[in-house]
């Protein structure tokens, strides 16, 4: 198959709770390679993820085959930062009494046989148009340094690269089940 071809049969859609099972093998086919023996749990768990409005699944189809797929969470703003003049607003709420949101670009994946041929451009795209259409007050991914393939992508899709790297403190469900000095507070 030619890049242009399969270029123009390149579609992505966000997906709903009915499209499940589409998610479920997405991320099998994709994230874990196919490795995965539980899609039927994975698609009754994702049914359950994808209720909530709040979450973004978005999948890159070649034809019907799923070949690229992209997370991301809108969260409401505490400080009430203006999603359209970028000021503060009253109360959490924007120029037209809505509260401010914003959208946490989690995670992008595409098979490596689709890499470089316009697909993770197509769901930054389309993360972009949904953040406009939710009218947020910003999105934000966070890569790796190192990620060279990443951050040119995201340069190229208009992101700005922060002044300063930021680092990421994580707490597995063992470290949180650790008692700790402060712990009655």
């Amino acid at each position: 198959m030619s890049d242009d071809r399969a270029q123009a049969e390149i579609r992505v859609a966000r997906l709903t709770p009915a499209c499940a099972a589409i998610a479920a093998q997405a991320v099998a086919d994709i994230k874990l390679h196919g490795e995965t023996p539980a899609v039927e749990d994975d698609a009754r768990r994702l049914r359950t993820w994808l209720e909530n409005a709040t979450h973004i699944l978005l999948v890159a189809l070649d034809a019907d085959r799923p070949i690229g797929f992209a997370l991301g969470y809108l969260l409401d703003r505490v400080d009430g930062v203006d999603c359209v003049n970028d000021v503060a607003g009253a109360g959490g709420m924007n120029a037209v009494g809505v509260p401010s949101k914003m959208l946490f670009f989690y995670e992008i994946e595409v098979l490596p046989t689709y890499r470089r041929r316009g697909v993770g451009g197509a769901l930054v795209e389309r993360m972009k148009h949904i953040a406009r259409t939710e009218r947020v007050a910003k999105m934000w991914v966070q890569t790796d340094p190192e990620n060279h393939a990443a951050r040119g992508l995201y340069e190229r899709m208009g992101g700005q690269a922060s002044a300063a790297a930021d680092l990421i403190y994580t707490w597995t469900a063992s470290r949180l089940q650790e008692a700790t000095e402060d712990a009655s507070v």
